[in-house]
């Protein structure tokens, strides 16, 4: 039965912590177990001479005597004794070109040894004036933990750090490939660096067979770390090979390590340095392919990105304090053992892609750091060229160099700056009254529009789809490592879900979350005053309604008492009839279609019965769809929501009818309401009467009155001559007349 993820992860971590809490223990071990002398040995002297350079004395020690800048000649033991040479204290063995000279230097490093464990070491020096001194000590059996020179514990730290690090990435995926590679790698990284920590930091000498011993660590563990980095690229980002093509990676690399342990190479290049060379080559053309192949992969490029940055800052680090020590002495030397800081860089920037950790927020990041070493490039190369073409000091040419770093690339790094990063989105103050624009739109549909509008406009994603939050259970902002920004709900409409920024080139930012969180706090600042605006306006309406029905409507129906002719009972009744489509228009109470249909078949009926004239008013048709069927169901099965769209519909069918009754000497108007298959409303209203003249069409009061109606409700409307050519959708009631055409997108609550 397999241990629940949470104890396997705290397994997997525990047993890396203990696996580095060994490692340093048995370093440690080695390297404090060494005879002492209390000597700081360098083999980089301010002058020329014989012998070892003493750069510090421990007063504690068994070779207090010496005094810092002498240069110690030789020790020795009884018969014996070996003069010192500066190559005793070469860091890396790997510094020989020939098998033959690794031979010779760990001789003399087992000689050395030897003698330094003698009871008694005779030492021989220069002092500082030149005077020749001997005396004999008695070197300490034990070397102290405070003797331990920095370089020591640095190198533990990049071993230790390395092997937790792809620890806990594999942790999180312990069933992924590219986890299982990482801490491969920092596995493999952890004896390369304790082993390197022992022998580069002893005081003089080890014993000849445990530094081939360690030197041969040395080299399983920068082999390994160099093969698993090449193989994690073949399945990472993206699975270049199967898993079954690591294994010969793995095999080549144990038989090159030991054909070098066994010396069966030609020389020491072709038994490290050169696999090491062809494994970083490797590993960087495998990441060029994967970064082609990952070029519509907005995730994966940021992830390799980690690389790359991590890669570029380590090695230009490298670079800078190389050159800046051996041309310039604006840092002190470096030693070889600090080089694997610039490895653990890398490593930690793999690491952080494989984790997908933070790749949202990578470019910022990125190019933060590009600025950076582009300002410290240009200070290391402008004072090289002064002190090297016009040969200044060095003092004077660093002030004057630092000088105009400030005045013009600080101004640079300013423009660079606004150009890559925050010249990607605009800022807010530019984009708040295209805000307020769309939260006062009036029509829902048209203000969502826009809305969506915007954020495409801003983002470009590939996918714009609406969620519910609250019942997926999903949280707002960035998510999937940056692939996906979620937008709350604004002002009544769904939130959105925004997939693949930059049409999936690019990964959503923490400036992208924060720039849409202040877009949806806005867009509900101005919904709120929108929506306080049309409480106010509808409440000014209901007062407005209310005096009319119960004032004006009251004194109509007493009116309708006193009258007794039946044209001005009609009148009276039409009068009423309208002012109720008024008052009910001013209240925005939205009827049901049918009972709409009805009234308003109801209503122009009567008109036009008062005037003697007839109706043919049929069902309501749905064209489009190929033959014409009745629309009552499609028009009801969602009763219409917007009462301003049936006011303004209501007036249009009124004032046409009233035209028929009053100019046109009509004998029957013809009224069809239909719906096509796009969501277009259409009312035609036709006469057999005298016709309109085309030359006063739209002229008037009340023609022009329906004109901005049909604007209001976001359609056309013409008039034409009912004549048969141009009437060819239904049949015209007679031989002329009038034919109003009105046209107009349904909106989705009568749909």
């Amino acid at each position: 039965m397999m241990p629940p993820p949470q104890t396997r992860s705290a397994r997997i971590l525990l047993a890396a912590l203990l696996l580095t809490l060994a490692g340093i223990t048995l370093s440690l071990s080695l390297a404090l177990h060494e005879p002492w002398l209390g000597l700081t040995l360098s083999a980089h002297a301010d002058s020329p001479g014989p012998g070892i350079a003493v750069s510090a004395v421990s007063r504690r020690g068994p070779a207090a005597m010496v005094q810092p800048g002498s240069r110690l000649l030789a020790l020795g033991s009884g018969a014996q004794t070996m003069t010192l040479q500066p190559s005793d204290l070469i860091e890396e063995p790997d510094f020989f070109d020939s098998y033959a000279q690794v031979g010779q230097f760990f001789q003399r490093q087992s000689r050395l040894a030897a003698l330094l464990a003698q009871p008694q070491v005779q030492l021989r020096w220069i002092d500082p004036d030149g005077e020749v001194a001997t005396a004999t000590v008695t070197p300490a059996r034990h070397r102290p933990l405070s003797s331990l020179p920095m370089v020591f514990w640095f190198q533990l730290l990049c071993g230790s750090v390395a092997l937790l690090v792809g620890a806990w990435v594999y942790a999180l995926k312990p069933n992924h490939w590219p986890g299982r590679l990482l801490v491969l790698s920092g596995l493999m990284f952890l004896p390369n660096t304790f082993s390197a920590a022992v022998y580069s930091s002893r005081e003089l000498a080890l014993a000849g067979t445990l530094f081939e011993q360690l030197s041969a660590v040395n080299h399983l563990g920068g082999l390994g770390f160099g093969g698993a980095l090449a193989a994690l690229f073949l399945v990472y980002p993206a699975r270049l090979a199967s898993p079954r093509m690591l294994w010969p990676i793995a095999l080549i690399v144990l038989a090159w390590w030991a054909a070098d342990v066994l010396r069966l190479m030609p020389n020491v290049s072709w038994g490290i340095r050169l696999p090491l060379l062809l494994e970083i080559l490797l590993a960087v053309a495998l990441a060029v392919v994967q970064w082609r192949r990952s070029a519509m992969r907005a995730a994966d490029r940021a992830a390799l990105r980690w690389f790359i940055l991590s890669a570029m800052l380590g090695a230009f680090t490298f670079v800078v304090l190389t050159f800046g020590s051996s041309l310039f002495g604006v840092f002190p030397p470096m030693q070889q053992g600090y080089a694997f800081g610039f490895f653990l860089a890398m490593y930690l920037g793999l690491a952080l892609g494989v984790g997908r950790y933070h790749l949202f927020d990578l470019d910022r990041w990125a190019y933060r750091a590009l600025l950076w070493v582009l300002g410290l490039g240009l200070i290391v190369v402008l004072d090289m060229l002064l002190v090297l073409l016009l040969d200044w000091r060095q003092d004077l040419s660093l002030v004057v160099t630092l000088l105009l770093a400030g005045l013009l690339y600080l101004p640079l790094r300013q423009w660079l700056w606004s150009r890559m990063v925050q010249g990607q989105l605009p800022p807010i103050e530019k984009l708040l009254p295209e805000i307020i624009s769309v939260a006062f739109t009036p029509q829902s549909q048209e203000r969502e529009r826009r809305w969506l509008g915007l954020l495409d406009r801003l983002y470009q994603p590939l996918h714009n789809l609406p969620f519910d939050p609250e019942a997926s259970g999903e949280t707002i902002g960035l998510a999937q490592d940056g692939m996906e920004l979620r937008v709350a709900a604004a002002g009544g409409m769904r939130a959105r879900r925004l997939q693949g920024r930059s049409a999936g080139q690019r990964l959503f930012t923490v400036t992208d979350a924060e720039l849409a969180a202040s877009l949806v706090t806005l867009f509900n600042q101005a919904a709120a005053g929108r929506d306080a605006l049309e409480t106010g306006v509808q409440q000014e309406r209901d007062r407005i309604a209310s005096d009319l029905h119960d004032d004006i409507g009251a004194k109509l129906l007493t009116l309708r008492h006193l009258l007794h002719g039946e044209r001005e009972q009609a009148l009276l009744m039409t009068t009423i009839d309208q002012l109720r489509a008024i008052v009910r228009g001013l209240r925005q109470s939205a009827q049901p279609w049918e009972e709409f249909v009805a009234d308003m078949r109801s209503e122009t009926a009567q008109r036009l019965a008062a005037a003697g004239i007839a109706l043919d008013w049929p069902p309501p048709l749905i064209r489009g769809l190929g033959a014409q069927q009745p629309a009552s169901r499609g028009l009801t099965a969602q009763p219409p929501q917007d009462a301003a769209q049936q006011y303004h519909l209501r007036a249009l069918l009124q004032e046409a009818v009233s035209n028929a009754i009053r100019h046109a000497r009509a004998t029957q108007v013809s009224v069809r309401l239909s719906l096509d298959d796009a969501g277009q409303m259409r009312l035609d209203v036709r006469d057999d009467g005298i016709g309109l003249d085309p030359g006063h069409a739209g002229s008037g009061h009340g023609l022009t009155s329906m004109q901005i109606r049909a604007r209001a409700l976001g359609g056309s409307i013409a008039w034409r001559q009912n004549t048969p050519q141009a009437a060819t959708e239904a049949p015209a009631p007679g031989g002329g007349g009038t034919w109003v055409e009105l046209v107009f997108p349904l909106r989705a609550g009568l749909i």
